[in-house]
């Protein structure tokens, strides 16, 4: 019987089966019912020959016990009986997979540099900003951003106005362009004035170039000029006992540091049914098989929702280098948008956390000298009213051209 079964041709995937019953119908009709994938039926008197997958072949055995029909496998394909005896020498799969993976990453690694340029002192200066990069013989190449690369050399390395990476197996190829000489020219800013940004009273001068217009202790408004890039001069001389007044002008970028105090009004409002975002408490992970630049997911429907997300990836060390193989680990934490009710504290105590938010975005520049908080009344909702007291910078530049 051995012999006979070793002749057997089995697909590579699948296992042959003898069920002995007596009733056939019975068996076809049950593999039917649970829509086994059976191939190759026949029946030999009371005996029925057919082949299953593989992955099927526990799910037969237990239909066949179950309604008393005595099964017996007679062969599995090569592909299976390989896999069998590969299940029990688990040195050899660890073994044959690192020496893949080793294959792999070999291949994907930096070993030699090709700079197409004669000038000696480019190159290494080109080698330095790699060097910076951490760009080196063994860096592995997938991992490398050659855009960022390409950008880094173009800002970093003098005398080149432009610069490409392209890969050659193991090899990095850096092509670049050597600066052009350009023709020389002039360049002329147009005059500008100083106006001012704020209806403010002016604290601090300190004026580099251009004519100041308004003294400390003044009040400017929104847009007046402040610091004229228009300077006047008056030089009087005395010709036969008469004065004469000759006048000059001069055009200037108006440079100066004007600072002073001024009021800011602001409203912030808080509803008091409102929507917001909140935690759930369900927290799910997902993992991925991270092989070099991809991640291949272990798991068989992605979770679906809204997710505060965070990841950890545990890479293999091999003699002490570690390599891009290893299991990412995704953890989301589930969040919800729901209905809330606020008391007037409370929401007067939000529309406060919302004016600290300004203030850190919107007044770095100045100094808070003062503020008053008035409550506003709102039927549905609490609004604050805030008048800040603010100290800095009251102007901004304003160029114009000159009258010819």
């Amino acid at each position: 019987m051995a012999d006979k079964n070793k002749n057997i041709k089995i697909p590579f995937f699948k296992t042959a089966y003898e069920v002995k019953c007596d009733n056939a119908q019975k068996l076809y009709k049950l593999i039917d019912e649970y829509d086994l994938p059976a191939s190759s039926i026949r029946q030999q008197g009371e005996k029925v020959l057919l082949n299953l997958p593989f992955y099927s072949s526990g799910y037969f055995e237990r239909i066949c016990t179950q309604n008393g029909f005595n099964v017996k496998k007679l062969r599995d394909g090569d592909v299976v009986r390989m896999v069998k005896r590969l299940i029990h020498r688990p040195g050899l799969i660890i073994g044959m997979l690192a020496a893949v993976l080793l294959i792999i990453y070999l291949k994907n690694i930096v070993l030699r540099f090709d700079i197409i340029i004669e000038d000696e002192t480019i190159r290494k200066d080109i080698m330095n900003v790699l060097n910076q990069e951490n760009i080196k013989v063994g860096t592995y190449i997938p991992d490398i951003d050659l855009v960022v690369v390409e950008r880094a050399l173009k800002q970093r390395v003098s005398g080149i106005s432009w610069a490409g990476i392209t890969r050659k197996g193991n090899s990095l190829i850096i092509d670049v362009i050597e600066n052009i000489p350009a023709v020389k020219g002039s360049q002329n800013r147009l005059p500008s004035n100083l106006v001012a940004t704020e209806n403010a009273v002016i604290d601090n001068v300190r004026v580099v170039d251009g004519q100041l217009k308004k003294a400390v202790g003044s009040g400017v408004c929104k847009g007046e000029i402040v610091v004229s890039g228009i300077v006047e001069k008056n030089r009087s001389k005395w010709v036969d006992g008469k004065e004469i007044v000759e006048k000059s002008v001069r055009y200037a970028r108006s440079i100066a540091e004007i600072e002073g105090t001024f009021e800011r009004t602001v409203v912030f409002e808080q509803k008091l049914d409102d929507i917001v975002k909140q935690k759930t408490g369900e927290i799910f992970k997902q993992r991925y098989f991270h092989l070099f630049s991809a991640d291949i997911p272990l798991f068989f429907s992605a979770k679906v929702g809204s997710f505060y997300s965070s990841q950890k990836l545990n890479c293999i060390e091999l003699a002490g280098t570690q390599i891009p193989v290893g299991i990412r680990t995704l953890t989301l934490e589930e969040y919800d948008f729901k209905p809330v009710k606020y008391s007037q504290e409370q929401a007067y105590e939000l529309a406060l956390k919302k004016s600290e938010k300004y203030e850190t975005n919107f007044l770095k520049q100045y100094e808070i000298r003062d503020k008053k908080v008035k409550k506003l009344k709102g039927n549905d909702s609490v609004k604050i009213e805030i008048t800040y007291k603010l100290h800095g910078n009251v102007c901004e530049q304003a160029e114009f051209f000159i009258k010819k």
